[in-house]
């Protein structure tokens, strides 16, 4: 992480000194010395880090470095923080005042400054003592050298000779993976089987099992198993490759009468004489090769020359943390055959044979006693099917008094023995850390910052990278655009790695939404946070360690002066108004996220305006009631989230934030989150829109005050997702003049005042072309033309109660190339609905409810293909069932609420229906 640290001040330094080059004067000099020592330390940390987690003298070293960037990021961002004051006033008197104000800080700073570079002159020179290696990093090379894997190999050799009768849930995943090798089949092309899964899946354990089967053994005669890990030599692997293939060739010689030639690879042979060999050797012969940890893609690039396909049936199988490994492989081989098989975590009742015959050997039988079971399944719960995990607590516990007392010890002590006693499953799961490149590290540490089970959406994620200043991408600030980019880009890798997993779908955008990681990686994850002094993690008050650079209070803090971040989460009323108040604010004034959330505060200082690097601030789920005007001097601010606060509308100082991406302020009484129904929006100031050309999202605003807000909307081009409520009829126009203007829009949302209150959308004759949701609620005049033409659509909810539209709304929507997910409510007077043959391609999910008219709903054959879920509620009228429903081949769920009379327990169609209601029923309950 001192790589990290070092990479991250650098860059920083190299911006300041590009956008401050005037007036840095005496410090730009001793700033480019620091800039130099760092860059004569960046080569050698990699080997460095290394070394630190066994060499206690080399990790001394480690720590000094990252200590002297932080001290590095702390003088960088105290002067801007005093570039920021001095520009805060417009007015040449104060503006002179306030720069001799600034004068003894300048001079404290300066003297700063020459310490550290001192300070890291010596730092540098003292390398040489460790005889770390040079390494020339190229750019998105990982940070591991290979210590790491060497380290955990241990564990790795147990899993390979594990005694069968210990191992649990293996059978089914080494069937499948046998079907897949197709022994039997001679004929058929070399293809490869790629094995992935996080770390302490099991992967190699059954990838072994299977390469010992007899039936394997006996249909592939020459094999080869080779253990990659992080660090390899190419030649050192084909020499490996070839010897295993050769012994197994002697075997095979008993066997048979043909004798193969004595002949041994060169000490001496290069890569391509070694693959030569190799592949003569191989010829005619039918062979399996097993490359177990393998990290990197490259390895192919060898693999590929040197293993021949014969159409013999041979075979390759790897196993890999990285699903971009698996996925090159698969991609890059020689077959169209080829396969990844994601390893699955053990289902509970696995986990708790496997665990049982681990923790109650011998006379306890492998059962556990009645009176351990409840805290055994809770540990067991946190390894969440991880088999490395289950197992080695399990043989650790069976060691253990098997009492209620010892037990509950252990239960509340877990992360202390993943820590200490558990050295190896850290090691482990923490390998896929180690191999990250340096700028990925922060993020996935990032995650450690949120309680255990946390699932934090992409946008907030996303948000929360770029106010730490964690996304980058050549020198400068990133825009929006770049932002968005980059964040992909991590994420990616951090899903492929297996390092983060992804626990909610976007189903209009086809991605993930939201994120959350392993217990057992969030407990390790806390602990290098705290060994790193990236984040005090703490459930209570607590006093903070100066050394932190963030504070995550999950549940009076001093000397926080080097705090970059505060989050104050579900805080009880007492710390939350200890935290809150001016004093406080005073002391981090360094901050750049501040995030209160769920904690019992009523009001935020006006100090809080003394954050002049504040970029994220969230109060959202609070009962603050307003924002001070001091709110205005915060212009780097980028994210204000006021999400279900009591805060109404804003002061008119909001117009100074030109920085503002993200504007969430919205309130539901009932808590519910369906749809529109009882939202609250924000009343804004007149005029600020007109300031926040670079705004990104905009939720929620009160279409109904004075002043014309929705006048403004036209000016934000850059807009991607807009919210309205309580739009009145007579801004219907302005609004649909503004929205043609938004060729960046993704998602909108508006809702009208009430059902008097009509909906008249025919003004718009192009629509944003990257609309993907749009939500109504309020009644229509006409179905809007345009409707038609959203193209790009993925879901669409229409709430329109109120209206009398004759024509039947599904005539149009049926059209629409990408509408995946349909929901409809109301206002249709018509008889009928009816779905074409060529209707819906796309739809996967139809929601209808309250069609108090329709009495027949006609669905032909060929439409709704895809259909998935079928919703049908409130239809009194209804005569029968609609016959297509029976054509409808991929529904698993479907609902009807349908009058009694025309239900029919003997007709077949009934037995394809999930659930039904009558609406007697529906209306007594």
């Amino acid at each position: 992480m001192a790589e990290t640290a070092v990479n991250f001040v650098l860059g920083k330094l190299l911006s300041l000194a590009w956008a401050e080059a005037e007036t840095l004067s005496g410090l730009g000099r001793e700033f480019n010395v620091i800039a130099k020592e760092l860059k004569a330390m960046q080569a050698f940390l990699v080997d460095a880090e290394a070394m630190a987690e066994d060499d206690p003298s080399a990790n001394d070293w480690v720590t000094e470095v990252r200590s002297i960037a932080y001290r590095i990021e702390d003088a960088i961002d105290e002067y801007t923080l005093l570039q920021e004051t001095k520009h805060q006033s417009s007015n040449f008197v104060k503006k002179a005042a306030r720069s001799v104000c600034h004068m003894p800080a300048l001079s404290r700073l300066a003297r700063s400054i020459k310490d550290i570079k001192a300070d890291v002159v010596d730092v540098n020179g003292r390398k040489q003592r460790y005889n770390f290696k040079k390494h020339l990093a190229e750019p998105g090379d990982s940070s591991s050298s290979g210590r790491g894997a060497a380290a955990a190999y241990p564990s790795r050799v147990s899993a390979l000779y594990a005694e069968d009768s210990d191992l649990v849930g293996i059978d089914d995943r080494k069937a499948d993976l046998i079907k897949l090798l197709d022994p039997d089949g001679e004929y058929s092309t070399c293809s490869v089987i790629a094995v992935v899964g996080m770390g302490g899946l099991g992967k190699t354990t059954v990838a072994r099992r299977v390469y010992k089967d007899g039936a394997v053994g006996s249909n592939f005669p020459f094999r080869a198993w080779i253990t990659v890990s992080q660090s390899y030599s190419p030649i050192t692997l084909l020499k490996d490759i070839t010897r295993q293939f050769r012994e197994a060739g002697k075997t095979t010689m008993r066997i048979n009468t043909r004798a193969e030639p004595n002949e041994a690879p060169e000490d001496t042979a290069d890569i391509p004489t070694l693959i030569e060999k190799l592949r003569n050797f191989l010829i005619d012969k039918r062979y399996l090769a097993v490359f177990d940890d393998v990290w990197k893609v490259e390895l192919w690039d060898y693999i590929k020359s040197a293993l021949p396909d014969q159409g013999n049936g041979s075979k390759i199988l790897i196993t890999t943390r990285d699903e971009a490994v698996a996925a090159a492989w698969k991609r890059s081989s020689y077959s169209r055959n080829n396969y990844v098989y994601k390893m699955q975590p053990l289902f509970l009742e696995e986990a708790w044979s496997l665990f049982c015959n681990m923790a109650f050997p011998g006379a306890y039988n492998k059962l556990c006693p009645i009176e351990l079971e409840q805290l055994s399944l809770e540990m067991v719960s946190r390894c969440e099917g991880l088999p490395l995990a289950i197992a080695a607590i399990g043989s650790l516990l069976s060691t253990k008094q098997k009492t209620l007392l010892e037990w509950q010890r252990l239960r509340k002590n877990l992360g202390f023995l993943l820590q200490n006693k558990l050295k190896d499953i850290r090691r482990i799961l923490f390998l896929s850390y180690h191999d990250l490149p340096y700028y990925l590290k922060p993020c996935f540490l990032y995650f450690g910052m949120f309680p255990e089970d946390y699932s934090i959406s992409r946008g907030r994620l996303v948000r929360l990278w770029a106010a730490e200043g964690f996304l980058e991408r050549g020198r400068g600030k990133l825009t929006v655009e770049e932002v968005d980019e980059v964040a992909e880009e991590y994420l990616t890798e951090l899903i492929c790695r297996n390092l983060i997993q992804v626990s909610e779908w976007d189903i209009t955008r086809q991605r993930p939404k939201a994120f959350r990681v392993h217990d057992l990686l969030h407990e390790l994850i806390q602990h290098k946070l705290k060994e790193l002094k990236l984040c005090q993690v703490s459930q209570r008050a607590c006093k903070v360690d100066k050394e932190y650079r963030r504070l995550s209070i999950l549940s009076s803090t001093e000397d926080a002066t080097i705090l970059r971040s505060l989050f104050l989460l579900m805080a009880p009323e007492r710390l939350a108004k200890l935290i809150v108040q001016g004093s406080f604010f005073k002391v981090v004034h360094l901050l750049k996220v501040l995030i209160i959330e769920g904690a019992a505060v009523a009001q935020i200082p006006d100090e809080v305006g003394d954050l002049y690097l504040l970029q994220y601030l969230s109060i959202r789920n609070t009962a603050v009631t307003e924002l001070p005007k001091s709110i205005g001097k915060l212009t780097n601010l980028q994210t204000l989230d006021l999400r279900h606060s009591r805060i109404f509308q804003l002061p008119t100082e909001i117009k100074k934030l030109h920085s503002l991406r993200y504007l969430f302020a919205y309130w539901q009484p009932d808590g519910s989150l369906h749809g529109l129904h009882g939202l609250h929006g924000l009343q804004l100031p007149t005029g600020v829109l007109l300031n926040f050309k670079e705004l990104q999202k905009l939720s929620c605003i009160d279409g109904s005050q004075a002043g014309g807000v929705i006048h403004e909307l036209i000016y934000l081009k850059q807009l991607r997702t807009l919210s309205i409520t309580n739009l009145k009829t007579e801004d219907n126009s302005v609004l649909c003049k503004a929205l043609e203007s938004m060729d960046q829009l993704e998602r909108l949302f508006v809702k009208s005042t009430g059902e008097s209150e009509f909906f008249d959308l025919q003004n718009i004759t192009s629509p944003p072309p990257l609309l993907r949701q749009l939500f109504l609620e309020g009644p229509l005049k006409r179905f809007p033309d345009w409707f038609a033409n959203l193209s790009n659509v993925v879901q669409l909810e229409l709430v329109l109660t109120g209206s009398y539209l004759v024509e039947d709304p599904l005539k149009t929507l049926q059209t629409l190339p990408n509408l995946a997910h349909l929901g409809l409510l109301g206002g249709h007077i018509g008889l009928g609905l009816y779905v074409r043959s060529t209707g819906f391609k796309r739809l996967k999910s139809l929601l209808l409810w309250n069609f108090p008219e329709v009495n027949t709903i006609i669905i032909e054959k060929g439409g709704l293909p895809i259909l998935e879920e079928l919703v049908l509620n409130e239809f009194p009228r209804l005569k029968n069932v609609p016959p297509g429903i029976r054509d409808l081949k991929n529904v698993t769920g479907l609902t009807l609420h349908i009058p009694e009379a025309i239900y029919d327990e003997s007709d077949p169609i009934f037995k394809l229906i999930s659930e039904v209601y009558f609406l007697d029923d529906w209306d007594a309950s």
